[in-house]
C-alpha cells in the first residue's frame, strides 16, 4: 500500500502514547500504586480539579486550554518565540518527569534532568523532539485523566473536538498556531504523506490519552484498550480521507473522538456479553 510507512509511523506514535499512558496509569514502579491510585490518594500527585466527579470540572481544564492558546498566539504575533520554548519546555519537563516516575520510580525524576538538557541541546533533531514527545504526554494525559471520572472527561473531549473544528474551520487560529510552531516549537509531530504532511499536536495525543485513562479510572483496563483502539481506528480513517484531498486542513481530534466514543461502546458491549 502507498504511504505504508507513514500510516505505521502515526500508527506506532499513537500506541506507544496510549500504552505508555494506560501502563503507567494502573501501574507503578514494582507493581506498585499507578498515578491514578497515586491521584486518588493525593500522596506524590494532587487532582488537577478539585472534585473530578463534577462535570463543571471539565470547563475548568476547557478555560485552561483556550487561556494556553491565547497566550501563546499573543507571543507568536510578537515573535516572542523564546518564551514560547521556555512555557513549552516547562510543561513538556514535568510530563517527562511523571511518565519516567510512573516507569522507574523516584530515579526517573533525576534521569528526567539530564534527558531533558539533551532534548533542548538537540532541539534541531526531529528523532530527538518526537522522542521527548512520546515520553512527556503519557505523564501529562495520565495525569489529567487520573484527575477527571468519566463523565466529565467525556464533556471535555467532545467540547475539545467542537472546538478543534472552529479553531481550524472557523477562526482557523489553530492553523496560524501550528505554522507559527513549525520547525520551532515541540507542540506537533509532523508525519510526511506522499507531498503533504500530517500534523499531530500533542492535543491529539494527550485528550484521547485523558479519556482513555479516565476510563480505565471508573471500569475496567479492557474497555480503556477498546476505547483507546478506537481511537486509533479515527486517526487511520483520517489518514485515508486526507489521501483522497488536496490542499485541504483537517482537524484529528474529532474523527479520533467519535472512534474513542465508538471504542468505549464496544467495550461496555463486550463486559456485558461476557458477564
Amino acid at each position: 500500500m502507498k504511504y505504508k510507512s507513514s500510516l505505521l509511523v502515526a500508527i506506532t506514535i499513537y500506541l506507544l502514547v496510549q500504552g505508555i499512558g494506560l501502563w503507567i496509569s494502573r501501574t507503578g514502579p514494582s507493581g506498585g500504586a499507578g498515578i491514578i491510585e497515586t491521584v486518588k490518594q493525593g500522596e506524590v500527585l494532587q487532582p488537577v480539579v478539585q472534585n473530578p466527579d463534577n462535570p463543571f470540572s471539565s470547563l475548568q481544564i476547557f478555560l485552561y486550554v483556550l487561556v494556553s492558546t491565547a497566550v501563546l498566539l499573543i507571543l507568536l504575533k510578537y515573535r516572542l518565540g523564546f518564551i514560547i520554548q521556555a512555557f513549552i519546555y516547562f510543561g513538556l519537563f514535568g510530563g517527562l518527569s511523571l511518565t519516567l516516575w510512573g516507569l522507574l520510580g523516584d530515579i526517573g525524576f533525576m534521569l528526567a534532568i539530564p534527558l531533558m538538557i539533551i532534548a533542548i541541546w538537540k532541539r534541531n533533531n526531529l528523532a530527538v523532539t518526537d522522542a521527548l514527545l512520546i515520553l512527556s504526554i503519557p505523564g501529562i494525559g495520565s495525569w489529567l485523566g487520573a484527575s477527571l471520572s468519566f463523565i466529565p472527561a467525556l464533556i471535555l473531549l467532545i467540547g475539545l473536538a467542537v472546538y478543534d473544528l472552529i479553531a481550524v474551520f472557523g477562526t482557523k487560529h489553530m492553523v496560524t498556531l501550528a505554522e507559527g510552531a513549525k520547525g520551532k516549537i515541540p507542540l506537533m509531530f509532523a508525519i510526511p504523506v506522499g507531498d503533504r504532511v500530517l500534523g499531530l499536536g500533542t492535543g491529539d495525543l494527550a485528550i484521547p490519552l485523558v479519556f482513555s485513562v479516565s476510563v480505565l479510572r471508573d471500569y475496567s483496563m479492557t474497555q480503556a484498550i477498546t476505547t483507546s483502539l478506537g481511537g486509533l481506528l479515527g486517526l487511520m480513517a483520517l489518514f485515508f480521507y486526507i489521501l483522497n484531498k488536496k490542499d485541504i486542513v483537517l482537524p484529528a481530534l474529532p474523527p479520533i473522538t467519535v472512534g474513542l466514543i465508538l471504542g468505549y461502546a464496544v467495550g461496555v458491549v463486550l463486559k456485558y456479553v461476557s458477564v
